[in-house]
């Protein structure tokens, strides 16, 4: 099941709510009952095979993790060690299997066979949410909850399909406490609100985006502005479908009373590489920070061991997002980015005092540049691929021009640069109150009226609604949803 489908919109999500309230005026535990058995349908209904396999991941973590609690010494260490390398032998059977041996066959000649594995849907985000808590349950900051708590963080369905990835501190806590459960009206208000920002993103930007300027890349050469065209395009459309989805999954736990944290603060408006991954999928670059590169040495061992953590940090970090050599080398070239920033930063700092001499606005530029270079690697289905795009936006294919875009695709291209570079973002207009957004909250480009349920919202958010369902039979997939 999907958020963008009538089944979840008509029926599971006001089934689910619906339940949900009365249990939860009724006793604290059956409402959470309720929230277990809705995740693990949902999750069952995308594809009931994969079911058996997230619920041997929870109970094999779970199970570790309290060996893990009682136990001292060098036994500590091994189950550590243990729990770690079940998750990425999971991850890594079900998800590179074929990569490696199509790799290996490539290498070495060899006539290996290709495995028929399903991919479980979500597979990366209840690893990774699941290693974090792992590793804190060892390092002593998790505190062990119950298996029919644990069952339900680590399956719980508006995160499990495509993130963010969870921490424990994020939502443990929610479900141990003492409050009670029963949504109030500003969470429902809200939640909606946000779902419905979420499924507009999706079904009116990046689904459009996509069936508008996808064809200038059916050809095996595409010249300069096709290739920047297709490529500015897919930069949005990417966006605006994985924070799309990300709203949804925040809008729709709000509505049950649970606050998901915030994955994603106006990315394309980031000044530097470094502020581009504390805005783009934040979820993923804390989990990167806290468990790989710190525990690399992080920035600790000198500039050069800095920059190869780094490296080692965005490869494994691109290699995460799927099977393939584009993954890797998208990956790398963050690492690049944020080596060269950082030197740059190193050489400012004595030469110009600390103080840049290049403009916000100038590193705004730079930045989407490198970002939407990058992205030809996500995008292509293979390296060479990647690289007649690039070709493409270097002039080496010639200038053309684009008489294949209409004009109601050019305003639709309009429209989504006016969103994404100058608009507040969903949860500046929600106004969330969660610590890491205020963190990170940026002043908004231009003033826009703070969201309340006044007849003004209701209206719009109602016509966006309506576009929406009108568009839901065409909805493509969740492009997140394949990691």
């Amino acid at each position: 099941m999907v958020f963008n489908s009538f089944a979840f919109i008509c029926a599971f999500l006001p089934l689910g709510l619906a339940g949900f309230t009365y249990l939860a005026g009724k006793t604290r535990s059956w409402a959470l009952a309720w929230l277990l058995l809705l995740s693990l349908v949902f999750y069952g209904l995308w594809d009931w095979r994969a079911l058996p396999l997230l619920l041997l991941s929870i109970t094999v973590n779970y199970g570790l993790s309290r060996a893990i609690a009682g136990a001292s010494g060098p036994r500590r260490r091994w189950l550590l060690i243990a729990a770690i390398v079940f998750d990425l032998g999971l991850l890594g059977f079900f998800k590179y299997a074929n990569f490696f041996l199509s790799t290996l066959a490539s290498a070495t000649g060899l006539d290996l066979p290709v495995l028929a594995i399903l991919l479980p849907i979500g597979i990366s985000f209840f690893t990774f949410t699941q290693i974090a808590f792992v590793v804190d349950t060892y390092q002593h900051r998790a505190n062990m909850p119950t298996l029919a708590h644990y069952l339900l963080f680590a399956s719980y369905f508006p995160y499990i399909v495509a993130g963010p990835i969870l921490h424990h501190g994020e939502l443990l806590e929610q479900l141990t406490g003492k409050d009670s459960l029963r949504p109030r009206l500003n969470d429902l208000t809200s939640g909606l609100s946000l779902f419905v920002f979420g499924l507009a993103k999706k079904l009116l930007l990046a689904d459009n985006l996509a069936a508008a300027f996808t064809p200038l890349f059916h050809q095996d050469n595409p010249q300069f502005l096709h290739a920047w065209l297709g490529m500015f395009a897919y930069t949005l459309q990417l966006y605006f479908d994985f924070s799309g989805y990300t709203d949804m999954a925040v809008g729709v736990s709000r509505m049950f009373g649970l606050q998901l944290p915030i994955n994603f603060n106006s990315p394309y408006k980031a000044v530097n590489v470094s502020d581009f991954w504390q805005r783009w999928h934040i979820s993923l670059s804390r989990f990167l920070r806290n468990y790989l590169y710190i525990p690399l040495g992080g920035n600790r061992c000198g500039q050069f061991n800095r920059y190869r953590n780094l490296l080692l940090t965005m490869l494994l970090g691109g290699l995460w997002h799927g099977a393939n050599w584009t993954f890797v080398v998208w990956g790398g070239l963050h690492g690049l980015y944020l080596c060269i920033q950082h030197g740059w930063q190193n050489w400012v700092g004595r030469r110009w005092q600390g103080r840049s001499p290049i403009p916000p606005w100038l590193g705004r530029v730079i930045t989407f540049v490198a970002v939407l270079v990058a992205w030809c690697f996500f995008r292509a289905p293979d390296t060479a691929a990647a690289l007649s795009v690039l070709a493409g936006m270097a002039g080496a294919n010639g200038l053309a021009a684009v008489s294949t875009i209409d004009g109601p695709a050019w305003a639709l291209l309009a429209a989504a640069a006016l969103v994404a570079f100058a608009l507040p973002n969903s949860g500046e207009l929600l106004l969330f109150t969660e610590k890491r957004y205020r963190e990170h909250r940026p002043a908004p480009s231009l003033p826009m009226p703070p969201w309340a349920p006044t007849l003004r919202w209701g209206v719009t958010l109602g016509v966006l609604l309506a576009l929406a369902l009108l568009s839901l039979e065409k909805s493509a997939d969740f492009i997140y949803a394949q990691f």
